[in-house]
């Protein structure tokens, strides 16, 4: 594959190590897992290693408890070298993709035909016509990407490849497509050949239902082709099933993402300092491996040969300090005055609590703590009954890890048997020593907004309302909504109080959104949402976070943050609900059907009023409901907001 044809944050997402990926010339290729990362090609010593890896190391503590991996590394950055010229530093690094689907149709005749994974190129035959690429493959919900079994769905029993002809007559069924084997025996099922029919369609199996594949005796053979040739993975039970290339549920990347937090426990000047120069060391997830051994000894010894290496002089005992407050996420977790959850929560929604403790107080001091800095701002006092705070976040870094991938649909629990899934999916070998595990990540910069509405507002707004959420949120509902894992429901049952609550925030999150791309200059797919939502009784959160992130180290341009002070927030507030309260698709969009979206989530959301693109909404739009911030056009009064929006005039 040809060079600079990927961004490094798209190798997070949507194309990371197992996903298909079509270049500029229309040719697919599938990208290759993390053994082939941080290689370079030498005319005489064939891929030889980086000069440097730890470069592209990257330490986000939260994150390593989370995944239990310590060591995050970037997507190597292409450096050309010119002519004439010194090589930079880690100069001609690639992460490569390889060819996939094998199989190539002739235009002109027909003839099919394949090809290696590492074949780089495909001469045009004589007489006309080109060889290009078949639409078709096959995968299974275990993760593997096989090609489409040609041979073995028409029977064909010849010992090569055969002579396989594949006729496309252009209707709009798979019917119209057939494929037949012109070297099988007269009379054969090969030679007779079949059309695909039937060949995608997913069965249901907990009905009992099988595949067409299943039906013919064809199993899966494992085929992991990002990971090489002869990577298959055996046995493998699950349905193989057809596909096209272009499938979106092809590939679902499995990526988390977290806010660095500062520690807020009280510290020395000097120990301050010191994990200040720590966190730069290159070394320090391997330090942190082997804090978690329990070899401390070793790991003080190592940060401080680093930090002798920059010229800091470090006293041991200091070196250990900073280590613990660094290694231990608890500090972040719960800062002094911040209230417990009196119920057990998952291990994602205490993650997010952590941000929330953080985010909602002030962050401003440059020196020690640069990755954050939170300024608290004045709420409108038109909004003051409905919002209790609202933070300019001016400055954050945001990391972002892939962890794996799904195929055919989302797996619930794809952190329950980390790292060994990420490490057996990602690496053809996969490491055995601790020190030796990583994962893609990505460090961006940016601003944003951060909001939170008043509990006792949305208390009362649920009390008063209570017969019409019972009406509207039905017990399938709430089910539905609770078994989507991206929404980070309770540990228990989900219930009504925090389904509604769920709803509001998420549905004022993306209303806002689509308001502040027409004031602040960024696109739509720019900015995202963080949500902080929990029915807990002792430790509620009703907040959200909508924020932009960029690759470069500066963060962004500050446009988003200027919305956000009191005298352009409340106008921007107040034309985005007015713009709410009204859809082109009303009445249709703001009637009770039972669910609208993929799963069923959804109520009152639709493409003309607050869906959103999937990279801004961390639930891929399931989860909405506009009527629970603006009411229905019949009753208004139902909204949260319908007194606020009874008492303005102010339209977009």
């Amino acid at each position: 594959m040809g060079n600079k044809q990927i961004r490094t944050g798209q190798l997070i997402a949507p194309f990371g190590p197992g996903s298909l990926y079509t270049d500029r010339r229309g040719i697919p290729h599938v990208v290759c897992g993390l053994d082939h990362w941080f290689l370079r090609w030498d005319q005489t010593l064939g891929l030889v290693r980086c000069d440097n890896r730890a470069e592209f190391e990257r330490v986000e503590p939260r994150l390593s408890s989370l995944l239990h991996v310590d060591r995050f590394c970037a997507p190597p950055d292409y450096r050309h070298v010119r002519r004439g010229s010194t090589a930079p530093p880690n100069a001609m690094l690639t992460v490569p993709a390889q060819r996939f689907p094998r199989w190539y149709r002739h235009t002109r005749t027909g003839d099919m035909r394949r090809f290696n994974l590492h074949t780089t190129r495909i001469e045009n035959p004589p007489g006309g016509g080109r060889w290009q690429p078949v639409r078709f493959i096959s995968v299974c919900a275990g993760g593997h990407l096989c090609e489409f079994p040609w041979k073995e769905w028409i029977g064909c029993l010849c010992a090569n490849d055969g002579n396989l002809i594949l006729t496309d007559r252009g209707g709009s069924e798979l019917s119209s497509i057939r494929i037949e084997c012109r070297s099988c025996p007269e009379g054969s099922p090969g030679r007779k050949g079949r059309s695909l029919s039937g060949t995608t369609v997913k069965p249901n199996v907990e009905l009992g239902e099988q595949s067409a594949f299943q039906q013919a005796g064809i199993t899966c053979p494992g085929d992991r082709p990002w990971l090489g040739e002869g990577a298959s993975e055996q046995p493998c039970n699950q349905p193989l099933i057809g596909a096209l290339i272009n499938q979106t549920n092809l590939y679902f990347p499995r990526t988390i993402s977290a806010i660095a937090l500062p520690d807020l426990q009280p510290q020395s000047e000097e120990i301050a300092r010191v994990r200040n120069e720590i966190e730069l060391d290159p070394s320090l997830g391997v330090a942190r491996t082997l804090w978690n051994m329990g070899n401390r000894a070793g790991t003080i010894a190592m940060i401080n040969t680093g930090l002798a290496g920059r010229g800091i002089v470090a006293d041991p005992a200091q070196v250990e300090e900073a280590l613990e407050s660094l290694f231990d996420p608890a500090g972040a977790t719960l800062p002094a005055g911040a209230d417990a959850p009196a119920e057990p929560e998952s291990d994602l929604l205490a993650f997010r609590r952590a941000e929330f403790n953080i985010l909602r107080n002030e962050v401003n001091d440059p020196e020690h703590v640069p990755n954050l800095r939170v300024i608290p701002t004045t709420v409108p006092a038109e909004l003051s009954h409905w919002f209790a705070r609202v933070n300019l976040v001016e400055r954050l870094r945001e990391t972002r890890v892939f962890y794996g991938f799904d195929r055919l649909e989302q797996n619930n629990n794809s952190l329950g048997s980390m790292p060994d899934t990420a490490m057996r999916q990602l690496f053809r070998n996969p490491p055995t020593e601790p020190q030796e595990r990583w994962l893609p990540a990505v460090e961006v910069f940016g601003e944003g907004i951060y909001v939170e509405l008043h509990e006792h507002s949305l208390i009362e707004w649920q009390t008063t309302h209570a017969a019409w959420l019972t009406n509207r949120l039905d017990d399938g509902f709430v089910a539905r909504l609770g078994g989507i894992f991206q929404t980070l429901p309770p540990l228990g049952l989900a219930n009504r109080s925090w389904a509604s609550r769920y709803l509001l925030v998420h549905s004022l999150a993306h209303i806002l959104i689509n308001q502040l791309v027409f004031e602040c200059g960024y696109s739509t797919a720019s900015l995202r949402e963080r949500l902080y939502i929990s029915a807990d009784p002792a430790a509620p959160m009703a907040g959200l976070l909508l924020y932009t992130a960029a690759g470069d180290s500066e963060g962004t341009l500050g446009g988003l943050v200027r919305l956000g002070r009191p005298e352009r927030l409340g106008p921007v507030i107040l034309r985005a609900l007015s713009r709410a309260s009204w859809c082109s698709a009303d009445p249709v969009c703001s009637e009770h059907l039972g669910g609208q979206g993929s799963r069923l989530a959804n109520l009152a959301a639709c493409h003309a009023c607050v869906l959103l693109p999937e990279t801004s909404c961390e639930t891929i739009n399931q989860g909405l409901d506009r009527v629970m911030v603006v009411g229905t056009p019949e009753t208004p009064e139902r909204g949260y907001v319908s007194a606020l929006l009874a008492n303005t005039y102010t339209w977009a």
